[in-house]
């Protein structure tokens, strides 16, 4: 009887639900440096959107489910935004998103680190995320790197396979404020 007093009360304690969050698009960034001929460019995205669930005390249930516009890409040069919107580069006609899906979340020292499945142009890899995760009252601040080989991606091809035009190593940058679902 014990027992069953005891299985009640823990079925009516709340369990612990990692909380959705809302990025706040004027607040946060998704960028990258990459090499052209030896010297270093930034770009970025202008769109895009996630489904976050985060919670450093249920890590467990936590995820991100992102997906990027890379037609809305700026690399603030006009010749070389011309170039990646072609077959060589991200083929926008095929591949208008790039995603990114957790299938873990992790706490590392310093922070976590976001296990998952980056596809773009159709080429799925995994990758790690560390990243920081600060959180005040309804709003959370959550920034982290990744350097990734771009030619693993199919991202240019051809001529552009050679290092020495275009650097493989991008490392991309996740600048995000986000606000607590209500």
């Amino acid at each position: 009887m014990r027992w069953l007093a005891m299985l009640a009360a823990l079925v009516a304690i709340p369990a612990t639900a990692a909380d959705n969050w809302q990025i706040l698009q004027e607040d946060s960034s998704l960028t990258f440096e990459a090499t052209q001929q030896g010297g270093t460019f930034d770009g970025g995205f202008e769109r895009f959107s996630a489904e976050m669930r985060f919670s450093a005390d249920d890590l467990a249930n936590s995820g991100f489910d992102v997906t990027v516009d890379v037609t809305s890409i700026d690399t603030g040069s006009r010749q070389r935004d011309r170039e990646l919107p072609k077959a060589s580069w991200f083929h926008f006609d095929e591949y208008p998103e790039a995603t990114f899906r957790t299938t873990e979340i992790r706490a590392v020292d310093g922070g976590y680190e976001a296990v998952g499945d980056l596809t773009i142009r159709g080429n799925t890899h995994e990758i790690v995320l560390p990243f920081t995760w600060e959180t005040q009252g309804d709003t959370a601040r959550m920034d982290g790197e990744v350097t990734i080989d771009r030619t693993r991606y199919g991202v240019g091809q051809g001529d552009w396979e050679d290092p020495d035009a275009v650097g493989h190593e991008v490392t991309v940058i996740v600048d995000l404020t986000l606000e607590r679902d209500a």
